[in-house]
């Protein structure tokens, strides 16, 4: 291999193995418009992934994803990518058995069973937001510490669909913070409207000053 092959080779092999299957793919379908040297180095590449799992290979494009967004994480001994984005702890969840990324935020809100009027504005505000979100919010129950938790969940495809998976990622990971934003809200203002009907529906007292005869 000559100098100049082997600094083209240096340059060429980081990006190379930053690319999934399709993107190789595309490159080999449309080769002639490329050197032959880069072709091999993709055809190599490739060779080398179709040995691997898909959901595998996807785990390793989504750790560079999210080292290119700045967001530490750590593969779970569940196999999950758990990370923090804005300082919000996520999870991913990559199955061999579909092609979809599942994300989840941890329990980021939580109000005590005992505390009804709460309960109840949380369920419908959660409620009303799944109907305008494209992120959907789940409640659950924890009796034995006797609070109602919240976590949010979306799923994304990982194929060709997606031509820009790090921006798509980055979107749906705001629009998690959207969806806090829309349960948190309507539970305020739903304690606001409540507050305006007691004050309308309680009785007015009429105070009369007795004068001295």
């Amino acid at each position: 291999m000559s100098k100049k092959n082997k600094s083209l080779s240096e340059t060429w092999e980081p990006t190379i193995k930053k690319m999934g299957k399709e993107e190789l793919q595309h490159i080999i379908s449309e080769q002639e418009i490329y050197q032959p040297e880069f072709i091999e180095m993709v055809k190599a590449r490739l060779d080398e992934l179709s040995s691997i799992p898909d959901h595998e290979v996807m785990k390793d494009i989504v750790k560079r994803i999210l080292e290119e967004l700045g967001c530490p994480y750590e593969v779970n001994e569940d196999g999950d990518i758990d990370f923090i984005f804005q300082g919000m702890e996520f999870s991913i969840l990559l199955s061999e058995n579909n092609h979809y990324i599942e994300i989840i935020d941890f329990c980021w809100k939580h109000v005590k069973l005992s505390d009804t009027d709460e309960v109840r504005r949380l369920k419908y505000a959660i409620n009303k937001a799944n109907t305008i979100s494209d992120i959907t919010t789940v409640y659950f129950e924890n009796e034995e510490e006797e609070y109602i938790g919240v976590y949010c969940t979306t799923s994304i495809l990982y194929r060709p669909i997606i031509t820009n998976l790090k921006d798509y990622l980055r979107i749906r990971l705001s629009n998690f913070f959207l969806a806090h934003d829309l349960v948190n809200t309507e539970m305020i203002l739903q304690a606001e409207r409540e507050g305006i009907k007691q004050e309308e529906s309680s009785p007015i007292i009429h105070h009369i000053d007795k004068q001295a005869n």
